[in-house]
């Protein structure tokens, strides 16, 4: 059974797993829903567009046709432009065609959080830095009308003197020439939202605006607000979507995690029940162990020194003290000791588990073959215990391969990086008949095994016993083809 702190820690994580998909499903739905209501209004404004040059195509008076043709090719050119820059560009440029006194043309757009109107473009080329304050006249004009004026005389000499002393300083390069004899001024809007204002300065006496320009002014406001406005959205949609896919990868990158994490926590709690059944089995091991040892070494006194017993009795007697180490190794597999570690040669550990294990490679008909480096820097390790993980290895290889085959031992230093201060690396090869993909994951997972008589835990005390050492153990399989473990232990630094 898992201990109370492993079953603790799986609830937390799925608490905190619950709570992070619930705030999640909030932010993507609510960027879900400001998406489709950004795709609606883009489709309403180029409805109004179509709306527009409908009612431009229709026959007119003479006097007016050049300037509605003019529209309607303006309103053309806007319906295929999806920049905003691009869009004020055009305007800027091509008003003079509907109005030939025009001087310099202006277009602000509103900054909502700062309530200030900002020079975007201008039809001369000047910077675009003047910034109109919402509690100016010309700005609380823009902000308030709702359709065109017409500002000239007094009135525009009372509003342009409104303006404070560094926005003075600046309208002659912006306003040419300046001062303007008249202003065309025509908000932009859809429905009830306010994107800014198209200024027209007029350049002399003779080409003052006349009140019949407003509605060509205002037709041409409307058609830039319309384009403009479906810009903007199509940005903010762009921004939601792009918004939207960074949320559903962070969600799959913390349910990735929270996955791992939950999986490592199934996998502690898996390696503590082993922990527990093996110190629970050494314990009952040890008292009739500890017994049979005592009636030995009682025999052995009463045994004379030339008896032919005697070398089978020794036997016996290591056997059993080589079980008793075991035992003490399997009470304390989560209890490790360095004091136990050592300078370790491991290409003699392998050379003494090859011997161990010949036998059955020739009963099994496959051939062994080896590469070991020489001059291998030694390792910290537990030689028992690596030789207790390769023995398995090699077993485990020889059940692959039943009807023969070869086993490879390969041994290597790779040299100091930034990340590792060098280690050892050992390879053992088979020629049998691999590992299926959907196996990989678990085959270090206590209690998994695909053989019929397995008991899966071969390989998961053998990563134990590897990661105990500071070690890494990872397998690389093709079906059909074979199968290598691929072991990396630390050298000892100096």
């Amino acid at each position: 059974m898992p201990k109370p702190s492993s079953v603790h820690n799986q609830r937390r994580l799925r608490a905190k797993r619950g709570r992070y998909q619930s705030i999640t499903r909030t932010h993507v739905a609510a960027l879900e829903m400001q998406l489709a209501a950004a795709q609606q209004r883009e489709a309403a404004a180029l409805a109004r567009v179509a709306e527009l040059e409908s009612r431009l195509s229709n026959p007119a008076p003479d006097s007016s046709r050049e300037r509605l043709d003019t529209l309607l090719a303006i309103c053309s050119a806007l319906l295929i432009l999806h920049d905003i820059e691009a869009i004020l560009q055009l305007i800027s440029r091509e008003v003079t065609r509907l109005f030939p006194g025009t001087r310099s043309t202006l277009l602000f757009l509103v900054d909502h959080d700062r309530q200030q109107l900002v020079l975007r473009a201008t039809s001369n080329g000047q910077p675009c830095d003047l910034v109109l304050h919402a509690n100016q006249v010309l700005a609380r004009q823009s902000f308030l009308s709702p359709r065109a004026m017409l500002l000239s005389g007094p009135e525009l000499q009372a509003d342009l003197h409104s303006l404070v002393t560094a926005q003075r300083e600046q309208a002659p390069a912006i306003f040419v020439p300046w001062p303007p004899t008249s202003i065309l001024l025509a908000p932009l809007r859809v429905e009830a939202q306010r994107l800014g204002v198209l200024m027209l300065c007029s350049g002399s006496q003779t080409d003052q605006f006349h009140p019949r320009d407003l509605s060509f002014i205002q037709t041409l406001a409307d058609l830039s607000a319309i384009a403009i406005s479906e810009a903007q959205q199509r940005e903010r949609a762009m921004n939601l979507q792009r918004d939207l896919a960074q949320i559903q990868s962070l969600h799959a990158e913390a349910q990735a995690r929270l996955s791992t994490a939950q999986a490592q926590l199934l996998q502690s709690a898996k390696l503590a029940a082993v922990g527990e059944l093996a110190a629970s089995v050494a314990h009952e091991i040890n008292n009739p162990l500890y017994a049979a040892r005592n009636s030995l070494y009682l025999v052995e006194q009463d045994m004379p020194p030339d008896a032919t017993q005697r070398p089978f009795l020794e036997i016996a007697q290591n056997e059993l003290g080589r079980i008793a180490r075991i035992i003490t190794r399997m009470r304390d597999f989560y209890r490790p000791t360095r004091a136990e570690l050592t300078p370790t040669n491991v290409n003699k550990i392998l050379i003494e588990t090859i011997e161990l294990v010949q036998t059955h490679l020739r009963h099994n008909r496959i051939n062994i073959t080896s590469d070991l480096t020489a001059d291998l820097p030694h390792s910290i390790a537990h030689a028992d215990q690596l030789r207790q993980v390769f023995l398995n290895l090699m077993l485990n290889a020889c059940d692959a391969m039943p009807d023969g085959g070869c086993l490879h031992l390969m041994t290597g230093f790779l040299p100091p990086t930034n990340d590792c201060a060098g280690c050892v690396i050992i390879r053992i090869t088979d020629t049998g008949t691999g590992i299926a993909p959907e196996h990989l994951p678990h085959l270090f997972e206590p209690f998994y095994t695909t053989k019929p008589q397995g008991t899966g835990l071969g390989l998961a005390i053998s990563a134990h016993i590897i990661s105990q050492h500071d070690g890494q153990i990872r397998v690389e399989s093709t079906p059909g083809t074979g199968t290598t473990f691929v072991i990396t232990l630390p050298v000892i630094t100096r």
